[in-house]
C-alpha cells in the first residue's frame, strides 16, 4: 500500500505541475505512458518523431553515390592522424577507428557519407601507408579500390602528415601513393593536412617554406603547389575551425580545376579491361576518354588489337 500510494502521489504531483504550467502560460503537456508509468512531454515526443522522419534508417549500397556528392580521399602513413582527420571532416568522433601504432587499424577502404553547409559529402579513409604487414602490391590494390566508391570522380585527395618529424621514407610512400592514383593529374587535386597544428594557414605555410630547399616536407609542399592546411583533431573549438577550412580547401581545389573531378587513370582502366576479357596485356592497347553527352559524362574506351585475338572464355 505504501509503494502504491507513493507512485500515485508522484504522478499526481506531476499532473499538478502540468496544470500549474498551463495556468502560468507554459505550453508543456505532461502525459503518463501506460506501459512504463513514466511522465513525458508531448514536445519531447514530437521532437523525436521529427528527428527520425529525416533520418535514413538503413544504409545504402556504398557504391551507389549521388552525382552531386563531393568525395574526399585521405592518404597518409600509419599513425599520423588520418582517421582522426576523417572524423573531423564528417563531424563525428568515432566514425573511423583511430590509432597511433605502427600497424594500421584501417585494414580496408572505409567510407562515410554526411552533410555539411547544405552540401552532400563523402570521406574515404584509405589503409595506412607503410604498414609493416603489407607488401607494395597489396597496398596498391587497396588504394585502387577507392575508385569503386567514387563513380562520379574524386573532388580532392588529402595527404595527412604529422607536425614536426616528416622523414624521407614518409615522403617516398606518399609519392608512391600519388603515382598509384594517377601521378601529375592526381596531384592537381591534392592538398596537405598537417595534424596537431593550431597555426593559421598562412603561418604554417611560411614556416614550411623557411625550411631548407631539400627538406622532405618542403618538397612535398611544393609538389602540391603549396596547398597546405593546419588540422586540429583533439581540442575544441579548433576542431570546428579545422572542419571548416578543410571543406573550403576542397572547394578551392575544385575551382582551380574548373569544377572538374579526378577520374580513374587510363592505365588502370586499360589493364582492368584487358584482364576482364582474359587478353594478353601487350596485345590489348586500350585508351579511355571522358566526354559529355547531354551534360552527362560518358566513358569511351578504344582498344586496338594488332595481333590475332583469341576467343575470350568466361
Amino acid at each position: 500500500m505504501i509503494r502504491s500510494l507513493a507512485v500515485r502521489t508522484s504522478l499526481g504531483f506531476a499532473l499538478w505541475r502540468a496544470g500549474n504550467s498551463r495556468n502560468c502560460g507554459a505550453h508543456a503537456e505532461f502525459r503518463v505512458d501506460e506501459g512504463t508509468g513514466e511522465a513525458s512531454t508531448a514536445e519531447s515526443k514530437n521532437a523525436t518523431a521529427a528527428a527520425y522522419s529525416k533520418t535514413k534508417l538503413f544504409r545504402r549500397d556504398p557504391f551507389s553515390v549521388e552525382r552531386s556528392r563531393k568525395v574526399c580521399v585521405l592518404i597518409g602513413m600509419t599513425g599520423v592522424g588520418k582517421s582522426a582527420t576523417a572524423n573531423t571532416l564528417c563531424g563525428a568522433k568515432r566514425a573511423f577507428e583511430t590509432s597511433s601504432s605502427v600497424v594500421s587499424v584501417t585494414s580496408a577502404v572505409r567510407v562515410r557519407d554526411y552533410s555539411f553547409a547544405g552540401g552532400r559529402w563523402r570521406v574515404i579513409d584509405t589503409p595506412g601507408l607503410g604498414d609493416t604487414n603489407k607488401c607494395y602490391e597489396e597496398t596498391k590494390a587497396e588504394l585502387l579500390e577507392t575508385f569503386r566508391y567514387a563513380p562520379h570522380g574524386i573532388a580532392s585527395f588529402i595527404v595527412v602528415v604529422p607536425k614536426g618529424r616528416f622523414t624521407s621514407e614518409m615522403e617516398q610512400r606518399v609519392r608512391e601513393a600519388l603515382d598509384i592514383f594517377g601521378g601529375s593529374e592526381a596531384i592537381r587535386h591534392t592538398m596537405i593536412a598537417v595534424t596537431k597544428s593550431a597555426d593559421a594557414p598562412e603561418k604554417l605555410l611560411d614556416d614550411i617554406m623557411r625550411l631548407p630547399p631539400d627538406h622532405t616536407l618542403r618538397r612535398l609542399c611544393e609538389l602540391v603547389s603549396q596547398r597546405v592546411l593546419p588540422v586540429e583533431n583533439v581540442k575544441e573549438p579548433a576542431i570546428a575551425v579545422s572542419r571548416l577550412i578543410l571543406h573550403r580547401g576542397v572547394d578551392e581545389i575544385l575551382e582551380l580545376n574548373n569544377e572538374e573531378r579526378f577520374w580513374e587513370p587510363r592505365s588502370t582502366l586499360s589493364v582492368g579491361l584487358a584482364k576482364s576479357f582474359k587478353l594478353d596485356l601487350p596485345q590489348a592497347r586500350c585508351s579511355t576518354k571522358w566526354t559529355e553527352v547531354e551534360k552527362c559524362p560518358r566513358l569511351v574506351i578504344t582498344c586496338d588489337f594488332p595481333g590475332p585475338v583469341k576467343e575470350a572464355t568466361s
